[in-house]
C-alpha cells in the first residue's frame, strides 16, 4: 500500500465506535419499559400514599341559624381546592336520636360534617338524597349520620370533620379532619 492510500484510509481513526445493534436494542427496550410504566404511577401512588401535609387550622364555616334542621350546605375545608369540598349537615331529630344510640363522636349539637370525595375512586359525591350521600360514578352510598358505607364499592367511610360550636355566637367551626381525603377513615 502506498503512503497516499494510508493517509486516505487510516486504520486508527479517532471516530467513536458506532452503537452496536445489541446496545441499541437494549437502550430501546429500557426506554419502552419506562414509557410503559408511566401510566401506572397513579395506581402505585394510590396504594402507597402517605398522608399529605395540609393546613388544618380552625375555620369558620357557618352559623347555626344558616343551616335549618334536615338541611345540608357545602363548604371547603381544610383548603380551597375542589378535593376539599365538604358537607355540613344539620341532622333531623330522627337522625339525632339514631346517632345518640350509636355514640358517634363527631356530632356536635346535631351538626355533622364530611369530606365529599368518594373513598372508592375519588369521585365527588352529590348532596344527600333522603338519608344517604351518593357517589354518581359507581353507586357507593354513605350514611348522612356517620359517613359509613351503606352499599356499593367504597372500602372505607368518608373522612369526618370535627366541629366546634361557639355557644355565645352560634358560629360553627371546622377544627380537624379525621381521615385522609379520598382514602377515608380507618
Amino acid at each position: 500500500m502506498t503512503e497516499r492510500a494510508e493517509e486516505e484510509n487510516p486504520a486508527n481513526t479517532d471516530v467513536p465506535d458506532k452503537l452496536s445493534r445489541r446496545a441499541f436494542l437494549q437502550l430501546l427496550m429500557g426506554f419502552s419499559i419506562v414509557v410503559s410504566a408511566l401510566p401506572l404511577t397513579p395506581i402505585v401512588r394510590y396504594f402507597f400514599a402517605t398522608p399529605g401535609e395540609t393546613n388544618l387550622q380552625r375555620k369558620k364555616i357557618a352559623n347555626v341559624n344558616d343551616v335549618p334542621d334536615g338541611s345540608t350546605m357545602v363548604f371547603l375545608y381544610p383548603g380551597e381546592e375542589d378535593s376539599h369540598r365538604s358537607f355540613l349537615t344539620h341532622l333531623s331529630s330522627e337522625y339525632q336520636e339514631q346517632a345518640a344510640k350509636t355514640g358517634y363522636p363527631y356530632i356536635n349539637n346535631g351538626f355533622v360534617a364530611f369530606n365529599t370525595v368518594c373513598t372508592h375512586l375519588q369521585c365527588p359525591i352529590n348532596l344527600p338524597d333522603d338519608d344517604a350521600f351518593i357517589c354518581p360514578c359507581h353507586g357507593a352510598f354513605f350514611s348522612v349520620v356517620d359517613g359509613t358505607v351503606l352499599g356499593g364499592p367504597a372500602p372505607r367511610p368518608l373522612p369526618a370533620i370535627k366541629l366546634e360550636i361557639d355557644e355565645d355566637t352560634g358560629d360553627i367551626y371546622a377544627a380537624e379532619l379525621i381521615g385522609k381525603i379520598g382514602y377515608g377513615r380507618e
